[in-house]
């Protein structure tokens, strides 16, 4: 009877070792793999990083536009920015300038 019980306590301490293997399995699995692992940490973190500097370009790119818009408002303008893009668009030359067309 002896006998019995010992190897019934082994069995039971196998299983249970066995239970917390596959456990302790399962739960590093998805630490590492899962919808919140550790690789999906990763790459959120690199696609943040890109949209920064995505945004970063926008922001600069929107303040290029702005201070282009503010020098054209008519209680501000500047005279001179006025001017060259008076002369880009509408091929405007000064009284005192030579044209100089070159054939491409």
């Amino acid at each position: 009877m002896n006998k019995s019980l010992i190897l019934k306590n082994k069995i039971v301490l196998y299983l249970s070792f066995l239970i917390t293997f596959f456990i302790f399995i399962y739960l590093v699995y998805f630490f590492i793999y899962g919808q919140r692992g550790l690789l999906k940490y990763l790459y959120l973190a690199k696609q943040a990083e890109e949209y920064n500097h995505t945004l970063t370009n926008l922001k600069a790119e929107n303040n290029y536009y702005i201070d282009r818009t503010k020098r054209l408002q008519p209680n501000t303008v500047d005279l001179d920015y006025l001017d060259e893009k008076a002369r880009k668009k509408l091929g405007l030359i000064d009284k005192n300038e030579i044209v100089i067309i070159l054939d491409k």
